[in-house]
């Protein structure tokens, strides 16, 4: 998976007021209404390439977030089949006693 990092973003109350309802005007996470405004500064500076190569780089990581996910879902999904064969397999082994 991509590497990730944490920065701490200090705002004002006011700027912290306006992220919140973009973010909930949008239906976003703060984080997506900050990147979102990257990727404007970054066209309107003519930063095409580097735009270009964080958002693909934003997709991939997206895709691989979804393939764990996805691969956790398949695994819950096997285990409580799994769970649901032996609780049913003790169930008939003790109503058979």
């Amino acid at each position: 998976m991509k590497q990730t990092s944490s920065q701490t973003v200090k705002l004002l109350n006011e700027e912290r007021a306006l992220l919140m309802s973009l973010a909930a005007k949008r239906d976003a996470s703060y984080s997506d209404v900050l990147r979102l405004g990257l990727y404007q500064l970054a066209t309107l500076d003519g930063l095409h390439a580097q735009m270009t190569q964080a958002v693909w780089a934003r997709i991939e990581h997206v895709l691989e977030v979804e393939a764990v996910w996805e691969g956790v879902r398949v695994n819950d999904r096997a285990a409580a089949h799994h769970s649901a064969d032996a609780s049913t397999h003790t169930v008939v082994q003790t109503g058979g006693i």
